[in-house]
C-alpha cells in the first residue's frame, strides 16, 4: 500500500519514538521523507532504517524553537524534493511539575518546543502548500491537552495550545485545500516515557498504575500512533480537517 508514493513528508522529532515510527511508516507507504531532529545522529539513524527498507529520504538537523533553523530546514527539503505535501509536527518534550514548582525558564522551554515549534514549522511550510493549493498538516498533541493530568502544568498547557492551533489553522487554510488535524495519544512506550518511569521509586508499579488507567489495559506502541498520523495525512481523510483524534486506549472515554 503506497498511498504516499508521490508525496514529500516532513516529520519533526523523527529521531526516536512516535516521530521515528511515523517516518518509517510514511516511507514504507512510498513517501520521500524529511527526517528532522535536533540530534543529527538520531535523524541519521532513522534515515538508515528507512534506507534498509528501500525507502527514500533525507536527514535534517534543526531546533524547531528557532525560526532561522526552521526556515533553513524547510528550505533544504524543498530544494531537495521540490515540495512538502505533509508536515507532521511531532517534536515535543515532557516536563512534570505543578505551577508552583515550574520555573519561568522551564515554562518557556516547554512552550517553545511543544507549541512554538509547531507554529514555526507550519509558518515555513504553509506558503509552499498555499502556492500549490494542497497539503496536510498533522499536529501531535496528547490526552494531556484534553484533560488535566496531575503534576503537568506546562505540558498540559502546551498540548492544549496545539489543539487550538490545529482548529484555527484548519479554518484559515481550508480555502487553499490544506487540511490541519491533530492526534492526541495516550501513554505510549517511547524513550521519553521510559525516562519518566526511570525516575520513579518503583518503576514497575508506576507502569502498572498508568497502564491500567487506560481501558484497554496497556500502553500504545509508537507504530499505533503512527498509523493515526498517516491516516489523517492521507487522501482517505480528505474531508477531515480541524479534527482532534484521541488514540488513547479509551482513556478519554471514561
Amino acid at each position: 500500500m503506497r498511498m504516499f508514493e508521490h508525496d514529500v513528508v516532513l516529520v519533526t522529532g523523527a529521531g526516536s519514538g512516535i516521530g521515528q515510527a511515523a517516518a518509517l511508516l510514511f516511507a514504507e507507504r512510498g513517501a520521500r521523507v524529511g527526517v528532522l531532529d535536533r540530534d543529527a545522529s538520531c535523524a541519521t539513524k532513522t534515515i538508515e532504517m528507512i534506507q534498509r527498507g528501500n525507502g527514500w529520504g533525507m536527514a535534517v538537523q534543526a531546533d524547531v524553537t528557532r525560526g532561522d533553523e526552521a526556515a533553513e530546514a524547510v528550505g533544504a527539503v524543498l530544494e531537495r524534493f521540490g515540495s512538502i505535501d505533509v508536515l507532521v509536527n511531532n517534536a515535543a518534550i515532557e516536563f512534570s511539575a505543578d505551577v508552583i514548582n515550574t520555573s519561568e525558564e522551564e515554562w518557556d522551554w516547554v512552550i517553545a518546543v511543544n507549541l512554538k515549534g509547531a507554529y514555526l514549522m507550519s509558518k515555513e511550510v504553509l506558503p509552499a502548500m498555499k502556492k500549490k493549493k494542497s497539503g496536510s498538516i498533522v499536529n501531535g498533541s496528547s490526552i494531556s491537552g484534553l484533560l488535566g493530568w496531575p503534576n503537568s502544568a506546562v505540558y498540559c498547557a502546551s498540548k492544549g495550545g496545539i489543539i487550538q492551533l490545529t482548529r484555527q489553522m484548519a479554518v484559515d487554510y481550508a480555502p487553499y485545500n490544506i487540511r490541519v488535524n491533530c492526534v492526541c495519544p495516550g501513554t505510549t512506550r517511547t524513550p521519553m516515557i521510559e525516562r519518566l518511569f526511570d525516575m520513579e521509586e518503583d518503576r514497575e508499579q508506576a507502569m502498572r498504575k498508568i497502564s491500567t488507567m487506560h481501558p484497554l489495559g496497556r500502553f500504545a506502541r509508537p507504530a499505533e500512533i503512527a498509523e493515526a498520523l498517516c491516516f489523517l495525512a492521507s487522501d482517505d481523510a480528505s474531508f477531515i480537517t480541524g479534527a482532534v483524534l484521541p488514540v488513547d486506549g479509551g482513556y478519554t472515554a471514561k
